[in-house]
């Protein structure tokens, strides 16, 4: 059985035809943005159109949070051990670490503290009360 040569010829053109609707570029639709709206119909208009996830998210990150509220100040702070002339003993005394109490920004709760003689290496107190802060005090 032998087919006519204008059978295979079409045959063929199909074929080719075929396959260029295959390879051909897809054409999207043309997406035109819609116009940026303010004032009151803003809302109006997100209502009727609301915005995509990926906007969502996009509106969120770029949002500015809050500031932070300011930590509070400690209550009590660490004093390290120092050296310190004490005028009422005539002497220099060694004051060991300790923590005072914060009552202002002027004023510390300071708890008795046991003092160390330099010269002789005897003990004595020295009674607590509110002093300035460690630093700018001129005794123990």
């Amino acid at each position: 059985m032998t087919r006519a040569p204008g059978f295979v010829t079409r045959l063929v053109l199909l074929l080719v035809s075929i396959a260029g609707l295959g390879a051909a570029p897809v054409v999207s639709a043309q997406a035109i943005p819609p116009l940026a709206v303010g004032g009151p119909a803003q809302s109006t208009l997100q209502q009727l159109r609301p915005p995509s996830p990926l906007d969502q998210v996009r509106e969120q990150a770029m949002r500015r949070s809050p500031p932070l509220p300011l930590p509070p100040l400690p209550s009590e702070r660490w004093v390290p051990e120092r050296r310190v002339y004490a005028p009422e003993l005539g002497r220099e005394v060694v004051l060991p670490g300790h923590y005072e109490r914060r009552i202002s920004d002027q004023q510390y709760s300071v708890p008795p503290l046991p003092a160390y003689d330099v010269r002789s290496g005897t003990t004595m107190t020295i009674p607590g009360g509110q002093r300035p802060p460690a630093e700018l005090r001129q005794g123990p």
